[in-house]
């Protein structure tokens, strides 16, 4: 069944990748809520969906899927938040001024996020809003990331595969499919050369390489790492994990090539 659903795990990490920005952290949140908007409340999270929408039909089910997750973000990395998040759930990329229909924003400082929801929901809408929403829980549990690696990898290495498969199943086989393409991981710590390699390459080898690291290590010693900036972060590692970062890397990639699920 993996393996069938493996062509939809490159378009569902592609979407999250176009869908932010490095600087989507904005200290603003989503425009004033009006009387065009149908509230759904859930335990953490609320549901804000226009009437008549697929957002609106779909509302019980993004709310279980985002349940999950936030339990499993907070499991993963031991946080602390334990705050209330709203969600805006757009019809169109027009109607929430975001670059495409697969696209999506975390405004973690006021505990919100917004995403577009159209037919068909499936797992890479889950996983989108999932990514934004774990910006949020993340940000406000440990907060700001010293690097945009860990910022944007952490968001997907933290996915709960539940509802769907764009998290590890999909994170160390595109790794070790796409090894040439791979960038030295000293290059993805730095802001200044992140920035300059493709984004699906960056955002995916980042979750990649923070995924294995978490399940390797645990939360413990990615927590002691994950504020470090660019100038400090590969010294941080070796003193953290008591091994040089490359030396790291080679145990990702070689993990990579013999994961089987």
């Amino acid at each position: 069944m993996r393996r069938d659903a493996s062509a939809g795990f490159h378009s569902t990490l592609l979407v999250i990748a176009f869908a932010i920005s490095p600087a989507c952290h904005t200290f603003l949140g989503p425009s004033a809520v009006d009387d065009n908007w149908r509230v759904h409340e859930g335990p953490r999270v609320t549901f804000f969906v226009r009437p008549g929408s697929v957002g609106e039909q779909n509302a019980s089910r993004l709310s279980e899927v985002i349940e999950d997750q936030y339990s499993a973000t907070v499991a993963a990395l031991r946080l602390s938040y334990a705050g209330h998040v709203r969600a805006f759930v757009h019809d169109s990329a027009a109607d929430a001024d975001l670059p495409s229909n697969f696209s999506g924003r975390a405004y973690p400082e006021t505990e919100s996020f917004r995403f577009v929801c159209v037919a068909p929901v499936t797992g890479s809408t889950f996983a989108l809003m999932s990514h934004e929403a774990n910006h949020v829980f993340i940000i406000n549990g440990l907060g700001r990331a010293g690097t945009f690696l860990m910022t944007e990898g952490l968001a997907t290495a933290a996915l709960s595969e539940k509802y769907h498969f764009a998290g590890r199943h999909f994170l160390f086989p595109w790794t070790w499919s796409h090894r040439s393409q791979l960038p030295a991981l000293s290059r993805l710590i730095d802001d200044a050369e992140w920035l300059k390699v493709p984004e699906d390459i960056a955002y995916d080898a980042s979750a990649s390489f923070l995924a294995w690291l978490l399940d390797t290590y645990g939360s413990d010693s990615l927590r002691r790492i994950y504020a470090a900036a660019s100038s400090e972060l590969a010294d941080r590692i070796a003193s953290v994990y008591s091994r040089p970062l490359e030396s790291l890397e080679a145990d990702w990639l070689r993990f990579c090539e013999s994961w089987v699920g």
